[in-house]
């Protein structure tokens, strides 16, 4: 079984979080006593692929929802002139 932290404990704790997913090969993340995210290590999502986990955690980093070229540009408060231009 998964250790399960609150998420406010896994902001505050980021460290800490990371030694336990080290460690145990994953953490769920917990917010107002609802599952919001599971983290894994390399390890444990290896494992996970291998073993024939559902297609959704074995696409885990396979791709990204948006380009990230376009994530990159939308935390920018302003788009420098010349931004990814060709």
């Amino acid at each position: 079984m998964a250790k399960q932290v609150t998420a406010s404990h896994a902001k505050n704790n980021f460290g800490g979080l990371l030694d336990d997913v080290a460690a145990l090969g994953c953490v769920e993340i917990v917010k107002h006593g609802r599952l919001v995210a599971v983290v894994l290590s390399p390890r444990a999502l290896a494992e996970a692929r291998m073993a024939g986990a559902p297609r959704r955690i074995r696409s885990w980093g396979e791709k990204h929802m948006i380009p990230p070229q376009s994530a990159r540009a939308a935390r920018m408060l302003s788009v420098p002139s010349g931004f990814d231009e060709e």
